[in-house]
């Protein structure tokens, strides 16, 4: 059955913790974290928040954190990764780990012997600035260098829209076995940027997106890579889209507990200025 999830990390002086709170208490089953939002510092406090929530992490990338686990100079940082996963990952109840191919003066080698040595199932993120074929021999030579650790890969949809045109973004789907197919991220886009937005706040056909992955009998793992972007309200609605289409009970939970709370929630968000 399909698990929905949401990307977390600070936004506007909520903490992770905060937001993780804030999204169990509306229902959701799943978040996806990463170390911009979730380190060794704050993460007794994500843990206590957490219940029985299932959660992804995302290694760092060098858009958001300045570095990636593919870098040599920067065994620092990743050890910090590698110390908050294999000595927390239970408590946080992770069940994969996100990466993406090396960028910049990253390696395959270095990426490979450090995923070696976390506690966890991988999955490889397709990207922008590789092609459907670069994708799939990283995909295959990581393989190799895993073996069962690499548990598959994961389909970005606006990744793949920038990279190929609305013709052939889904072509990748055929390309890579779908069998392996572990997670989906979902977000819209403007052209040439990779924006998580809000469903309909870009160019994506979400409507589109969502019924061919249902009719291809997905059923793994759905994150909606998105940011509070046009308001906190889209995030919701778009989520709400998701478990709609995948799971009705979950949307009739959410829709409920969002039209209970949500004079609450305003109110707290004007408090703190978010809104």
């Amino acid at each position: 059955m399909v698990l929905i999830g949401q990307t977390l990390q600070a936004y506007k002086g909520l903490s992770t913790e905060q937001l993780l709170l804030f999204v169990k208490t509306l229902g959701f089953e799943s978040c996806e974290i990463n170390p911009a939002g979730t380190s060794l510092e704050n993460v007794e406090k994500v843990i206590s928040k957490v219940g029985n929530m299932k959660l992804t992490f995302h290694l760092p990338i060098q858009g958001i954190e300045g570095y990636d686990f593919s870098q040599e100079d920067k065994t620092e940082q990743i050890n910090d990764v590698i110390s908050l996963i294999n000595n927390y990952g239970d408590k946080l109840n992770l069940i994969l780990a996100v990466v993406h191919p090396p960028e910049g003066n990253g390696t395959i080698e270095v990426l490979a012997r450090n995923l070696k040595k976390l506690k966890i199932p991988i999955v490889l993120e397709n990207v922008v600035w590789y092609s459907n074929d670069e994708f799939k021999e990283m995909y295959e030579k990581l393989k190799m260098e895993l073996g069962e650790q690499l548990k598959g890969w994961l389909f970005d949809v606006a990744h793949s829209y920038l990279r190929n045109g609305k013709e052939h973004y889904l072509d990748i789907l055929d390309l890579l076995p779908f069998s392996e197919l572990e997670e989906i991220h979902l977000s819209d886009c403007l052209e040439g940027e990779d924006s998580h937005y809000a469903f309909g706040a870009g160019i994506l056909p979400i409507d589109e997106i969502l019924r061919e992955i249902k009719e291809r009998g997905y059923d793994k793992i759905i994150v909606n890579e998105i940011d509070a972007h046009p308001t906190i309200w889209a995030v919701l609605d778009s989520y709400r889209k998701v478990a709609r289409k995948f799971k009705k009970k979950l949307y009739r939970k959410v829709t409920f507990r969002l039209a209970i709370t949500k004079p609450i929630i305003r109110a707290k968000l004007k408090k703190n200025k978010i809104i």
